[in-house]
């Protein structure tokens, strides 16, 4: 095999090996899990097995011109070239990055990097494993732990981090933002009534209907119960109360079939709230529920403004 034949960037002279024992050394190195390389100090490779060969994609005798980087999406090769600058001033360097030229697909793979000196010059040797796998769990792990299971919205958590990283970008530019705060009306009546099944339909009904009024910008999380936030980012006060009165006609139009026949729908009391110089989230967020409870007191199936008369 050729992958252990010394190449014109190698001077270390391991090509002087028998070729039995260059045979061996190759089965061992090929045997090693994931791939396994030795560069020199621009990232070409020297010595490979088999798995980093078939990961570049090149013939042998053109390994010795392909660098490390290529295998490397476009995106993550700043990382692995600091991850290689690393190990050659300090010896040692680890990263994850995911690879380019993969059969099935963007795949990530743990890489590590060590400087070895010989014969004068420095090399790396490295080894790289798939834990695609693990990287998929994990960000599964992070969307459940940022994600409402029921609605497949923003949970409570999550929309409040949101909310302070908008509410920040708001403040530095000086643009108009605003909160709506949503509760469906009497809602406990259809889980009495029809069930938690069904009252469980409803909600994701509410869900899709405001999805298709909302922007990509805006954000839509559940707060908890029959509660919702809708954050509308680029928005003033008299959009916001215009969004909010779509979002109130829609879902008062909506319905749910009953496994029994017929349909059941509900109504929703919103209160609108725009940010103010020097607010933090928690300031809109009041101000958005006191608006709220305004519309339940006058009514219900309303939209109030924060700054109403109705709201005490």
């Amino acid at each position: 095999m050729k992958r252990l034949k010394q190449s014109h960037k190698d001077p270390a002279g391991a090509g002087a090996m028998a070729p039995e024992d260059n045979a061996f050394l190759q089965a061992v190195v090929d045997a090693i899990p994931g791939t396994f390389y030795v560069l020199d100090a621009d990232g070409f490779f020297v010595r490979w097995n088999r798995a980093t060969q078939e990961l570049i994609g090149v013939a042998d005798e053109h390994m010795p011109r392909a660098n490390v980087l290529e295998a490397i999406c476009d995106e993550d090769r700043p990382l692995i070239a600091r991850m290689m600058s690393e190990a050659m001033a300090k010896g040692y360097a680890e990263s994850e990055a995911r690879s380019a030229r993969e059969a099935d697909g963007i795949r990530w793979r743990f890489l590590t990097a060590r400087r070895v000196d010989i014969a004068g010059r420095a090399y790396i040797v490295g080894t790289g494993l798939d834990v695609t796998e693990r990287r998929e769990l994990e960000q599964e792990l992070e969307r459940q732990a940022r994600t409402d299971f029921l609605t497949g919205i923003a949970n409570r958590r999550h929309f409040l981090d949101l909310a302070d990283q908008e509410l920040a970008r708001t403040r530095r530019y000086g643009r108009p933002f605003s909160m709506l705060m949503l509760d469906l009306d009497m809602f406990k009546n259809v889980n009495d009534r029809y069930g938690h099944r069904v009252g469980d339909l409803t909600l994701q009904k509410v869900v899709d209907v405001c999805k298709q009024i909302l922007r990509e910008v805006d954000v839509f999380g559940r707060l908890g119960g029959e509660e919702f936030g809708i954050m509308l980012p680029e928005t003033d006060s008299e959009q916001a109360v215009q969004v909010a009165d779509r979002v109130r006609q829609a879902i008062a139009e909506a319905s749910v079939r009953l496994p029994q026949g017929g349909s059941v729908g509900v109504t929703a009391s919103i209160g609108v709230a725009t940010y103010s110089p020097d607010d933090d989230v928690d300031a809109v967020l009041s101000r958005a529920d006191r608006a709220l409870y305004a519309a339940k007191r006058s009514g219900r199936d309303r939209v109030s403004m924060e700054g109403d008369s109705r709201i005490s």
